[in-house]
């Protein structure tokens, strides 16, 4: 015997298969609808707009534009869809030389969309046509900068860690940068300053960079520089020298007490084995007129060589006539 629950079952089967088959014969229409929208689509002429961007070559640092010269060129261009979708897949790109109209010291460059089909149409398939240039015409008016070398100054407060000393100066690399401006402005400045550095415990050598600091209406080039220090650990080396006279008269002698200076000076750890006694001298210089003491002169050319202390600092002398 049938039930009633047993018929409502199978008629909702019934009504799911049904369903399920308008559902896949309604999808293999619209797929194929889309199929035949794209292909007429692809092989239909339209229009498409495409941004070109554009790099200008053959102009100095010293030009200087009252505007901003555009950075890409829109194009409204027509074909067929194959041909479109090809052309906004590639990396078009067009050079622009500004040689021949920055002839004087100042002017004006004038470029029209129209100087620039033909070019801009080879970067393009042989079918495709440009319907549109825009904007259609590249124009700013423009004036060289007179440009004048100077010195980088190093503004820093550096201080070496205990036991350590700092050697030499700053090093700056580029040592020297390219100022741009009117006459009167460059002929004012001497030289060119860096941002304000503080470093503190330097051990060994140390490099950053560091943003040069350009003056109001004056253009740097670069703009940065890398800076480096050299620090190195010190110590102590002491000789014992005996001092001599000089400028003593003929006929004269001029005894000194004590006749020998005690020399304590700061040498580099890497550098200790080079400096020798030899390498300094002390003296005492005959007075002009008469004096309690003379002082001691200490004289040396080792370029390893830095805070130098001696013992005493002057004599007391006898002149025998």
């Amino acid at each position: 015997m049938i039930s009633w629950q047993n018929i409502r079952k199978q008629a909702k089967q019934v009504w799911l298969w049904l369903l399920r088959k308008d559902l896949l014969i309604f999808g293999l229409f619209v797929g194929l609808a889309f199929i035949f929208w794209w292909g007429h689509a692809m092989s239909s002429p339209r229009d498409v707009d495409v941004r070109i961007p554009i790099t200008y070559i053959g102009a100095t640092e010293q030009v200087v534009f009252a505007h901003e010269l555009p950075e890409t060129l829109t194009l409204t261009v027509r074909d067929h869809g194959r041909q479109l979708r090809q052309i906004t897949r590639q990396n078009l790109h067009l050079n622009v030389n500004l040689t021949p109209y920055l002839s004087t010291k100042e002017g004006t460059v004038t470029i029209s969309a129209e100087v620039l089909r033909p070019r801009l149409q080879d970067l393009l398939p042989g079918s495709t046509t440009i319907q549109r240039i825009e904007p259609e015409i590249i124009e700013s008016a423009y004036y060289l900068q007179q440009t004048k070398t100077v010195p980088i100054v190093v503004c820093a407060s550096v201080s070496a860690a205990p036991q350590h000393h700092i050697i030499g100066d700053a090093q700056t690399m580029p040592d020297s940068a390219e100022i741009f401006g009117s006459q009167q402005q460059i002929d004012s400045i001497s030289s060119i300053l860096t941002d304000s550095i503080h470093i503190s415990n330097l051990r060994d050598s140390m490099r950053m960079t560091a943003s040069l600091i350009a003056p109001d209406g004056i253009r740097v080039s670069p703009s940065a520089v890398q800076v480096t220090w050299h620090a190195e650990q010190f110590t102590e080396k002491s000789f014992t020298l005996p001092i001599r006279a000089l400028n003593v008269p003929a006929g004269n002698q001029m005894r000194l007490f004590p006749q020998q200076v005690e020399v304590t000076v700061r040498v580099s750890i890497s550098h200790f084995s080079d400096v020798k006694e030899s390498d300094f001298q002390a003296i005492c210089r005959f007075p002009a007129q008469q004096c309690d003491a003379l002082p001691i002169e200490l004289t040396t050319t080792n370029p390893y060589i830095y805070n130098i202390r001696i013992s005493p600092s002057s004599v007391e002398y006898m002149i025998q006539y």
